[in-house]
């Protein structure tokens, strides 16, 4: 069930993978093994965040 949730936060841009994985009791090599295997995209990007790097930059 954490790791259920640990996913569903982490797709939806709520939590970082580091705290994903922490929330799922997993390190993070096997959180992403995780997300693999469930066949989640394990580099989301968030535009808006990337736009406003992109911008200082």
């Amino acid at each position: 069930m954490r790791l259920a949730a640990a996913i569903y936060w982490y797709q939806k841009g709520e939590i970082y993978q580091e705290k994903a994985a922490h929330i799922a009791g997993l390190n993070s090599r096997d959180f992403l093994v995780a997300l693999v295997r469930e066949q989640v995209d394990v580099f989301a990007v968030n535009f808006d965040n990337l736009e406003q790097e992109l911008n200082r930059g």
